[in-house]
């Protein structure tokens, strides 16, 4: 299963870089995702520490509500192939910018 994930992460990395260099419009279009992803991703992990708090509950009975979660799952799935396609491009972008 591991190996799928890893498959998986790389081919969403390799289409993100793609995507990100074949058009501007696109580019933007993938930050624009990722921020509003940032967004749900933090909001609905905060949403559970906040019920936590509130109902005064163990944390550990809340993860399995937040990892159940299709927007916790769907912006974390998309911030990896994202963040990683990100970080591999920084030597790219800083060999051209000093040249």
């Amino acid at each position: 299963m591991i190996i799928l994930i890893g498959a998986a992460l790389v081919v969403g990395t390799v289409l993100v870089v793609w995507m990100s260099r074949i058009s501007e419009v696109a580019s933007r279009v993938l930050d624009g995702a990722a921020a509003l992803a940032v967004f749900l991703f933090f909001v609905t992990a905060a949403d559970a520490v906040a019920e936590t708090l509130l109902h005064d509950t163990i944390f550990m009975t809340e993860v399995h509500r937040v990892l159940a979660n299709p927007i916790f799952l769907a912006s974390g799935a998309y911030l990896g192939p994202y963040l990683l396609a990100r970080i591999a491009a920084l030597p790219v972008y800083f060999k051209y910018r000093k040249g």
